[in-house]
């Protein structure tokens, strides 16, 4: 264990060993089975990594959270939820790693009612953003719904209301007009996405407001474009076959034609919103989880209070 010098001063640095110390015996509570329903297999998640890397990290949330929770009731006069953000790159598997942690915490002593809520569910739909002519721009900062995102943290955080919020498809690459996703007296919130910790000081009200503790997914730039482009040519040969799929039009592409329309798409689009947006606000997170070219966790960077 060090404490990091340069870029990301003020945070110790550990790695995996030293990390997985921090377990003191919590125990593995997911099955080989819910693993496999849990995670991409374009992200893939090891059990090891589960025990030497969340369980760890869930000990660490379930102390931290009986610290904030003692402070909220006096403000809030109800208890308020716990809210966890994860944020990174499009890529980097911060997905497959928010459904991993909600499980673990739902194991929580009590088993506390968790509610993993992605930011996908803010994006304007797929009619508004050709409308505003920032189709182009989906994921970056003005393709989302401040208002609506920003509401639906107030009602549950701040007035202990229940809410329904959209539902994103993956497949449709839009909102889904009949469903929603209610979220109703939560005790932990996990939000998820790439903006969760966007917002600057001073300038109104952002999710960083209603953040207790935040995560950061990270890996090398060139290492994520890789993960992109695999990721890319496996739905192209899986989920852009379906005829419901927005990119049903790429279905007949070869591989090597579909690593040349993602690699476009990922130095037009993905890594500008990374370096203009999301990088930005890596050291803004309570935690930072460095991951390798095979998916393994290398190093975590914890922020000293």
């Amino acid at each position: 264990m060090t404490t990091e010098q340069g870029p990301n001063v003020g945070y110790l640095e550990f790695d995996r060993d030293h990390w997985a110390a921090l377990r003191a015996g919590e125990p593995m509570s997911l099955a080989p089975s819910e693993m496999e329903t849990l995670t991409s297999p374009t992200q893939p998640m090891a059990s090891e990594e589960v025990r030497q890397i969340l369980l760890p990290l869930s000990r660490l949330l379930h102390l931290h959270a009986a610290q904030v929770q003692s402070l909220k009731v006096p403000q809030t006069g109800f208890k308020a939820p716990y809210v966890i953000g994860v944020s990174g790159s499009v890529a980097v598997g911060k997905s497959s790693f928010a459904r991993v942690l909600a499980a673990l915490l739902a194991y929580w002593p009590g088993k506390p009612n968790v509610h993993l809520v992605t930011t996908d569910s803010f994006l304007f739909p797929l009619a508004t953003l050709q409308e505003k002519n920032i189709l182009h721009r989906k994921g970056f900062p003005e393709s989302y719904d401040e208002p609506l995102f920003l509401d639906f943290l107030q009602a549950v955080c701040r007035r202990g209301e229940a809410a329904r919020i959209p539902i994103y498809s993956h497949v449709r690459y839009d909102i889904l007009a009949d469903e929603a996703q209610s979220v109703e007296a939560p005790d932990i919130i996990i939000l998820e996405g790439l903006n969760v910790l966007q917002g600057e000081q001073g300038e109104g009200l952002n999710a960083l407001d209603f953040i207790d503790f935040s995560i950061y997914v990270d890996a090398p730039e060139a290492t994520i474009k890789t993960w992109y482009l695999e990721r890319f040519v496996y739905l192209k040969n899986t989920a852009f076959q379906s005829g419901d799929s927005y990119f049903n039009k790429y279905k007949g592409l070869s591989d090597s034609e579909a690593l040349s329309v993602a690699s476009d798409t990922w130095d037009r689009v993905n890594l500008k919103n990374l370096v203009e947006n999301i990088l930005p606000t890596r050291e803004r997170a309570n935690l930072i989880i460095h991951k390798s070219a095979d998916h393994s966790i290398d190093r975590l960077l914890l922020r000293q209070a």
